[in-house]
């Protein structure tokens, strides 16, 4: 499986579109002549999510973004600015690709590391009432 790209999530990117790093785009293989390609993506409890990538017709640069479908994860995912996206692409040597999205979101620093925790496992602990720091408690 290999890191398509990882990126902090920006306000535009919560509330409009994602935007998706140039290198990044020929793994989505937009066919020559059209400028969207649609393709699913599974995250990391196996739901499948539908995904709309577009590139503007008219310019030298791209700048590729996904739009039809990523606001529902943003909204599902309960997603915030600075929480970081992980899209990973698995068989890109052949036909048969297969997309990863992975959220996480920033919990604490630890020795001067960001620790990163997966959106859906603080969604779970909120479920279940449980505080999404007690991994901190130190008793």
């Amino acid at each position: 499986m290999q890191l398509l790209f990882s990126k902090p999530l920006s306000q535009t990117d919560i509330e409009v579109r994602l935007s998706v790093p140039m290198e990044s785009l020929d793994a989505f293989e937009v066919p020559e002549g059209e400028f969207k390609v649609n393709f699913e993506a599974i995250d990391i409890k196996e739901k499948p999510w539908n995904f709309r990538l577009t590139k503007r017709q008219k310019d030298v640069h791209p700048k590729p973004v996904l739009s039809a479908g990523w606001l529902a994860y943003v909204q599902e995912k309960r997603l915030q600015k600075n929480d970081k996206l992980l899209l990973r692409v698995e068989g890109k040597e052949t036909k048969k690709r297969r997309f990863r999205i992975h959220a996480l979101r920033k919990a604490f620093r630890l020795f001067g590391e960001d620790i990163w925790v997966d959106v859906e496992k603080l969604e779970e602990d909120v479920v279940k009432g449980v505080p999404s720091t007690k991994f901190l408690q130190l008793d």
